[in-house]
């Protein structure tokens, strides 16, 4: 039953539930940096992301360094020696095993620490020169030695050998053994590079600016002012007659954040105002807590934002069980599937900021669904965690879309998505392009070895037989090769070499053998789903790479199939399947529309694979099929008879079918309006 506003003003607000996650922002360890002892709440996931320098030694404050008094070239040096560490564990070929690589990981932090002490501790030329044996020496990474030239010399222990964090280009920084060479490598170059310089006063890097003090400077119109400053580009002038240097600065500056300027932003889906649903009534009434997330689907742990208020916790909840009953009714699979069996969790607000879109982690397998942008992507986020879950079984290093080679039919998927077969108005048009293209590097070809030599020493009357020629060699007319070697004999007086005469001769046979195809073979080109996504990143990425790779194509896809799987609506679910739609400017320079999912019959094959992918998984007891998705209730008639990723004793299709539809009779579905609507985000 429903209950009242009364009873639902005195419950107390919904917490995490289930087995603590771990690794979210507000569990991170702060900014004292990442010690040893932090490796043991990580997984071995988060240890190859976290183990970074950055997090063991934060970045130090070289700005304020230099308020306090610290010389230009000691705070210079302590950057150099933190920069002359490897940005994270370096792993050699025999670190082969989990307790290999962790081991490394610990004695990566423990260097790290080492080497942070040992600069830290710098504040005069005198402490650098001293730094090289606190570090090498006291740790036990160099023995010193007695040598036979002046000055110290060192020996490199087991230790050091055995530690990749310990390279010839620390040693190399470090080293310091006079003022002058401090001076020199730390002092000098800190002033070249502007370090210390406040970001708003730097000069862009490749500019200089000067000043013109009217004894070394000329200009052709005599208009170059005595007493102002000047931009430079390397040799050339940029700009004269500034009259202050600030007035120099605040110009170049400009100059070069506009030649920089890559004019992409980012693509953010809008954000959903109205959550519709129609369909079964699968909370009985009820108002969800975390338990039912665990009870039915098998969720390991559930969090919520530390920001989100009891109302936010119960709409999150309520739509977010409606939608994964929907996507298991969708899928027909069983409501314990939807968790991987107990190997996913969930969180609602709590891994990110709010203004982010929907995440899937996959250091903690962990869907995160943000209050603002959270609606309309839990298919999208699903299919994500089910690709790294069935990586993880097939063997992959990361998502299973990312090496489809491994499950034949991820790989049919990814094909699919990405090539379809051309119409034949298509394949001529393609096979007409390219033999255009093949004409005209032949042609270039020809013209190279022997036009300038008729030109040179032939007639017109030669010149005009070439053409003749030249036109014969590109349909592909046999002997053509061989009468236009002798025609550049008789006009220069020598035939073109053989090894070329051997290629032209093959030019003329594939010119041949392009005349004679009469029906243009089917020929595979990109899908209109990938060219678009190709165009997508393109426009909205710096680096690209994103919106055309295996794992965002493939649950872009996977949200389209489940909306078309769906007999109503289901926004919390899938209502940003298709909104990666977006203007942009056409060949003409017309705004023209950009789909970045599939549609049409692109869609229907696409469609047709996950159809092929979810029966084979069910086969292969992956995942397991039900035919029905029961509501709050008649879910619990039923529970006994739900299947387990691995079961011992598998019972029959043909009895969990009469079971299911048994427990339907009993407690039948409740049906709501079919153009209901949710709450309001």
């Amino acid at each position: 039953m429903r209950l009242s506003k009364k009873d639902q003003g005195v419950i107390e607000r919904h917490e995490d539930f289930g087995e603590k996650i771990g690794g979210a922002k507000k569990d991170l360890w702060k900014e004292r940096g990442l010690y040893v002892e932090d490796l043991e709440a990580m997984n071995e996931r988060e240890a190859d992301k976290f183990v970074k320098k950055d997090n063991i030694w934060k970045k130090p404050d070289y700005e304020a360094m230099l308020d306090e008094g610290i010389p230009l070239g000691v705070a210079y040096y302590i950057k150099k020696a933190r920069d002359a560490l490897s940005a994270s564990p370096q792993y050699s070929y025999s670190d082969s095993t989990p307790e290999k690589r962790l081991a490394r990981q610990k004695e990566y932090i423990k260097t790290v620490r080492e080497l942070q002490r040992a600069v830290s501790e710098v504040r005069t030329v005198e402490d650098a020169i001293k730094a090289y044996d606190r570090f090498f020496v006291e740790n036990g990474y160099f023995e010193p030695v007695q040598g036979w030239a002046s000055g110290p010399h060192y020996k490199a222990t087991e230790k050091a050998r055995k530690n990749p964090a310990i390279t010839n280009k620390l040693s190399n920084t470090l080293f310091v053994r006079t003022e002058g060479q401090f001076d020199r490598e730390f002092t000098k170059k800190a002033q070249q590079e502007q370090f210390g310089v406040p970001k708003e006063q730097k000069v862009p890097r490749g500019y200089e600016i000067r000043y013109n003090d009217g004894q070394h400077t000329y200009s052709r119109n005599n208009d170059w002012k005595p007493g102002t400053y000047y931009v430079t580009k390397g040799y050339s002038i940029v700009r004269t007659n500034f009259e202050t240097r600030d007035a120099a600065l605040k110009w170049v500056q400009e100059l070069a954040k506009s030649r920089s300027k890559s004019g992409k932003s980012r693509f953010v889906p809008p954000q959903l105002t109205h959550i519709k649903r129609s369909g079964p009534d699968y909370r009985s009434g009820m108002d969800i807590k975390g338990q039912h997330y665990l009870d039915t689907f098998g969720f390991r742990g559930g969090e919520f934002g530390n920001w989100m208020n009891r109302n936010d916790r119960q709409s999150s909840l309520n739509m977010g069980f409606e939608a994964l009953k929907d996507l298991a009714s969708a899928l027909k699979i069983s409501d314990k599937d939807i968790a991987y069996q107990g190997a996913l969790a969930i969180a609602f607000g709590a891994r990110g900021s709010g203004n982010a879109a929907a995440h899937y982690e996959p250091l903690r397998r962990v869907i995160n669904l943000t209050k603002m942008h959270g609606a309309g992507s839990l298919a999208h986020e699903w299919w994500h965690g089910l690709d790294d879950y069935l990586g993880t079984r097939m063997g992959a290093k990361g998502m299973l879309s990312e090496q489809p080679r491994l499950y034949a039919p991820f790989q049919k998927l990814i094909e699919t998505i990405k090539y379809k077969t051309a119409t034949p108005e298509q394949s001529a048009a393609l096979n007409q392009a390219q033999k255009e293209r093949t004409r005209q590097n032949a042609a270039r070809w020809l013209d190279s070895l022997v036009l300038n030599s008729l030109k040179q020493y032939g007639t017109e009357e030669q010149i005009k037989t070439y053409a003749g020629l030249k036109e014969a060699f590109l349909s592909g007319e046999a002997g053509a090769v061989k009468q236009i070697s002798a025609l550049k004999k008789a006009a220069a007086g020598r035939v073109i070499p053989k090894s070329e005469r051997d290629r032209l001769e093959f030019w003329e046979q594939a010119l041949a053998g392009m005349q004679a195809e009469e029906v243009p073979q089917p020929r595979q080109i990109q899908t209109d789903f990938y060219r678009n996504s190709l165009r997508m990143g393109k426009d909205f990425e710096k680096d690209g790479g994103y919106w055309e790779s295996n794992t965002e194509m493939t649950a872009r896809a996977f949200a389209c199939y489940v909306m078309d799987k769906l007999p109503g609506d289901s926004d919390y679910l899938v209502g940003h399947a298709e909104s990666a739609v977006t203007f942009v400017a056409g060949r003409d320079g017309e705004p023209e529309i950009l789909k970045a999912f599939p549609e049409g019959e692109e869609r229907k094959a696409i469609n047709a694979v996950f159809d092929e992918i979810v029966a084979e998984l069910k086969r292969e007891q992956i995942l397991t099929h039900s035919n029905e998705t029961l509501p709050l209730g008649a879910q619990a008639l039923a529970e006994n008879e739900q299947l387990s990723l691995f079961p011992r004793e598998r019972p029959s299709v043909v009895g969990r079918v009469a079971a299911i539809k048994e427990a339907g009779k009993a407690a039948p579905l409740m049906a709501v309006p079919e153009k209901s609507h949710g709450p309001v985000l």
